[in-house]
């Protein structure tokens, strides 16, 4: 320490003298500036979601210059001698891993200056950090050690292309000694620009630590020795370039935690409230002076609520806030025998019929049709359908047994069945539909469209369901819409069990819609036992009943929310039941209401991409 003191006071006429030099041709300042940090992400306007239970916090801290800008350039020994004392070229890995571990979102340029007996610029200063990667792994190993050379390159490089205000600092790795003389004019040279040089040395060499603890004390860095070259990656990563030993965050004057230091940059991670969260980043420099920088984010709560929609009557849950009578048509032609996901059809339609039986409400009269289960296909019987069980409220087993014997045998006279259906409603006047399961279009020259139309008239609706229609699915699906849409019924498609099941809930229950001001942004039916998620907001539902009935329902994020519609006598009520449901993002969801109310988008196709309907 005495020896330095004697050489430094030797030479500080010239630091005074290069100081004023540098001050009257614009270079930097004359002595280190105070110690700065700045939190550079997320910025004070950032909002984030409540599915971020983390936020990413960085930044710059330092204390030789400014914090918005970090210039840096590396000056790497490319003796000969480094061929025997780091062999496996652990001083590229070192300042690759340095480069790779600064934060990504600082505003960092980058030079590589090569020296061995002279000093080469091998990469000029950039903010594409993989030509600085390359340019370190591809440095050779041959010549003698001239560290003035390398600093000198360096500043040349700075003076040049420097950003005014910027951290400037020099990663100065070498295994050997040099020129004392020259390296302490260089160190001048660099003070009077403002550059700190951060010392790196690989071995004990007695003379070098010295030039080496010299040269950083004098421009406000630090030495680092490392006697074992694996030791090196670490050792970059540990330099304090930028003067700053220790960064730590907090949140809302939670505990300190300490986060990541590389090269200046700092980076951690803070968890987040809903609401307003004050984060604070606070450094401490290597002579333990503090400074703190804070910042203001929110995190908005975007959470779905969930909405379900339900009637009772007579104190008991329905579907339908009318006498409703629903009858069934199921397809038992021969195409039923066709296979899906390895079991026939029809297989798979009776297992979910029977379930589906056990879910129907007690007041909803029900019947069943078969057509095609009587006679063989080979009989060309157009006459094939039969109604299996007629109306009543108390018939769910004969349903099922019915449901149980059918066998897919013949033909598919879908007109001639549809025609019959109209005749079993008898004399009922309630809500009427028809239900038709079919796997495929009409084979007896019937017209299934005009069958519909008149239902239609006698004020009875056809939903259809198409079921397994396999490769023909295009030229089926345009028949059997065609029967639906002539009743002013639903077309449904269902290719799996779930789909199925879905689809009956669906044709069967009264339909709801669900609007945001004059947007319509989802639909349902009552009796599903499968919720709307939908974002925070004021909403209508609209069920489609006769008469129609409105409700406005405030949801807020993480509301469960059960309407349910009360008819008693001849009026109608609601009333609301309120729940919590768990964290479940809408950021999908608010985005897709936005392109509906912008008309960017319609409802079916929404839907068809998965928002928002009665499913999870």
């Amino acid at each position: 320490m005495q020896n330095k003191a004697i050489l430094f006071a030797a030479f500080l006429a010239c630091f005074v003298a290069s100081s004023v030099a540098a001050q009257q041709t614009g270079g930097g300042a004359t002595t280190p500036n105070g110690l700065q940090i700045e939190i550079q992400s997320p910025t004070p306007d950032f909002v984030a979601s409540s599915g971020e239970k983390l936020i990413e916090v960085e930044g710059v801290a330092s204390t030789i210059g400014g914090v918005k800008y970090l210039d840096m350039m590396f000056v790497m020994d490319t003796s000969t001698s480094l061929r025997s004392t780091d062999p496996k070229d652990f001083r590229s890995a070192g300042a690759i891993g340095l480069v790779e571990n600064l934060s990504p979102r600082s505003d960092i340029k980058i030079g590589v200056v090569s020296f061995d007996s002279r000093g080469e610029l091998v990469q000029p200063m950039t903010s594409d950090r993989r030509l600085v990667v390359q340019a370190l792994r591809d440095m050779p190993r041959s010549g003698s050690t001239n560290l003035a050379a390398g600093i000198v390159t360096a500043l040349k490089e700075l003076r040049a292309h420097g950003r005014p205000n910027s951290s400037r600092v020099i990663m100065l790795f070498t295994d050997g000694q040099s020129n004392r003389r020259q390296a302490h004019a260089a160190a001048v040279k660099s003070h009077g620009q403002g550059a700190t040089i951060q010392t790196l040395l690989l071995g004990s060499n007695k003379t070098g630590t010295e030039i080496l603890d010299e040269i950083s004390w004098a421009t406000g860095g630090s030495l680092v020795r490392v006697s074992d070259p694996s030791k090196l990656p670490q050792a970059f990563l540990d330099l304090r370039t930028t003067g700053v030993d220790t960064v730590t965050l907090s949140v809302n004057g939670s505990a300190p935690v300490p986060a990541k230091l590389a090269g200046g940059t700092f980076m951690g991670r803070l968890p987040l409230e809903t609401g307003e969260n004050r984060i604070v980043a606070l450094a401490t420099s290597i002579d333990g002076r503090t400074e703190e920088s804070a910042i203001t984010v929110t995190m908005r709560d975007a959470s779905c609520a969930a909405l379900e929609v339900a009637a009772v009557k007579s104190g008991r849950e329905v579907v339908s806030l009318e006498d409703k009578s629903v009858e069934i048509v199921v397809d038992a032609s021969r195409s039923m025998w066709g296979r899906m996901h390895g079991e026939p059809k029809m297989v798979v339609a009776k297992d979910i019929l029977q379930d589906v039986s056990y879910w129907f409400p007690e007041d909803l009269d029900l019947a069943l049709r078969a057509y095609g289960s009587t006679s063989p296909s080979e009989s060309a019987d157009c006459g094939d359908s039969r109604l299996l069980v007629p109306f009543s409220e108390h018939n769910r087993e004969p349903i099922r047994a019915a449901i149980a014997s059918l066998r897919p045998l013949g033909q598919t006279p879908i007109a001639y069945a549809l025609n019959q259906a109209g005749r079993d409603f008898g004399s009922r006047n309630d809500d009427r539909a028809v239900v038709l399961v079919t796997d495929g279009i009409e084979s007896c020259g019937g017209d299934p469209v005009q069958a519909a139309r008149e239902l239609r008239d006698q004020g009875i609706i056809v939903h259809v369901i198409g079921f397994g229609l396999g490769s023909v699915a295009d030229e089926d699906t345009a028949s059997l819409q065609s029967i639906a849409y002539a009743s002013g019924g639903h077309y449904v498609t269902a290719g799996s069990a779930e789909e199925l099941k879905a689809a009956l809930v669906q044709t069967v229950a009264t339909a709801y819609s669900v609007y945001k001001g004059s947007t319509q942004v989802a639909s349902g039916s009552l009796g599903s036992d499968k919720p709307l998620y939908l974002p925070e907001g004021k909403y209508r539902v609209e069920l489609h009943s006769s008469p129609p009935q409105s409700m406005a329902v405030s949801l807020a994020p993480r509301d469960s929310v059960t309407l349910t519609l009360e008819k008693a006598g001849g009026s109608v009520s609601h009333y609301e039941r309120r729940d919590q449901i768990a964290y479940r993002s809408c950021e999908d969801m608010v985005a897709a209401i936005e392109r509906l109310e912008s008309g960017q988008e319609s409802l079916h196709t929404a839907t068809e991409d998965g928002f928002p309907s009665n499913a999870d």
